[in-house]
């Protein structure tokens, strides 16, 4: 990290879970740390071992850059088992050290648990701290949970400033909690390819995501019951999901036209996804969804591709109906299947949407993503040395 511009503040970004696991989040920190190393910040995830041996850079198609490394310190964290204490300590001693050679000006993380431990050293380490907050585990999103979480609660009260990636999100959370950090919006974001206007119909509705009972996958497959000629990939998801996802497909007599795909390289989704005609986010109309960033929205945005959704607050903050996106009515397997069979019976219609689509995200692109951050990071810093 010897070139980052001196006059940007440097950034550490603990992650106590390991990269290159297959997870969304890991795309996530890996492109937005990676965007603002490129605008010139020094940047250093600490994390543990990754969970394949193989480069990281490559595997998550980034270039290496001077002010950007991974810092791999001790993890316990396995299938069955894991202690997250030792992972806690060796980053707090790593991020000491980093501070005093002068590579740390902010904290930035996303984990309430880790946030709280290091926060109990917030006298010592002697830096803002960022959090960028993606869930709240609260019964507003989650029916078993209590009105409001104690650790997010400490959290909330010590931190310097909150990012969201939804103002709905964030209306959530300051009705919840007492929240005195600023709380900014930082969308979500996706890597651009280039745009093809598909002219062929081959009649292949696609899905990109996890496959957990919220994600509404069910609803989908039942909507492809009602689209005889019509064919649906999914990619991504779990092994027992897809068993469970496979069996629904097999009592509907569907699962000759499902194509279950599950878990792609990053770096191959788009080309998997070139002959898909629509792109569908069929997430349920229930606690976190209807209030948490939907990643496939943006990539879908970002592929150039017509765009079925259901009708959620989450999804309607940065799109329009009619306009970039067609909604239809959520849980609503009969009116998703409509939705779709009137894209594919109309393909100008269809063609209009996508390339809207495709003009929204230059809104959502990783630069744009490390641009927003950055002013956010300036003003903690300046405002930390003012007072």
């Amino acid at each position: 990290m010897n070139n980052f511009q001196k006059n940007l503040p440097s950034i550490i970004y603990p992650h106590n879970q390991r990269l290159m696991s297959g997870k969304v989040n890991d795309i996530v920190i890996m492109r937005t740390c990676h965007a603002l190393a490129r605008l010139g910040h020094g940047v250093g995830i600490i994390t543990g071992k990754p969970a394949l041996n193989l480069g990281i850079e490559e595997y998550y198609g980034l270039n290496p850059l001077s002010n950007f490394q991974v810092v791999k310190v001790p993890m316990l964290r396995g299938k069955y088992f894991s202690w997250h204490g030792i992972f806690n300590l060796f980053c707090l001693l790593k991020i000491l050290q980093m501070k005093r050679k002068g590579l740390a000006d902010i904290i930035y993380l996303r984990e309430i648990k880790l946030a709280k431990f290091l926060l109990k050293f917030k006298k010592f380490i002697r830096l803002p701290f960022i959090l960028e907050v993606h869930d709240l585990r609260i019964r507003k999103f989650y029916d078993n949970l209590q009105e409001k979480n104690p650790d997010e609660e400490w959290v909330f009260k010590r931190v310097d400033a909150i990012i969201v990636l939804l103002n709905c999100f964030g209306d959530i959370l300051k009705e919840t909690y007492t929240i005195k950090a600023p709380v900014f919006k930082v969308p979500l974001a996706a890597e651009r390819t280039s745009l093809k206007i598909k002219e062929r119909n081959n009649k292949i509705i696609g899905y990109i995501g996890q496959l957990y009972p919220l994600q509404g996958v069910e609803i989908l497959i039942e909507a492809i019951s009602y689209l005889p000629d019509v064919k649906l990939h999914i990619i991504g998801g779990a092994e027992k999901d897809i068993i469970r996802l496979k069996n629904l497909a097999t009592s509907l007599n569907v699962i000759e036209r499902i194509n279950f795909l599950g878990f792609i390289n990053p770096q191959r989704v788009a080309e998997i996804s070139d002959n898909i005609d629509i792109m569908v986010i069929c997430a349920l109309n229930k606690g976190k969804r209807r209030y948490s960033a939907h990643t496939k929205l943006y990539e879908y945005m970002a592929m150039g591709k017509p765009i079925v959704a259901f009708d959620l607050p989450s999804i309607k903050e940065d799109v329009f109906d009619g306009i970039d996106v067609l909604l239809a009515k959520p849980e609503d397997p009969r009116d998703l299947a409509d939705k779709i069979a009137y894209l594919l019976n109309n393909q100008d219609r269809a063609k209009s949407l996508a390339i809207n689509a495709y003009k929204s995200s230059e809104k959502f692109t990783w630069e744009k993503r490390a641009e927003r951050l950055s002013e956010i990071f300036e003003k903690i810093k300046h405002d930390r040395t003012a007072s």
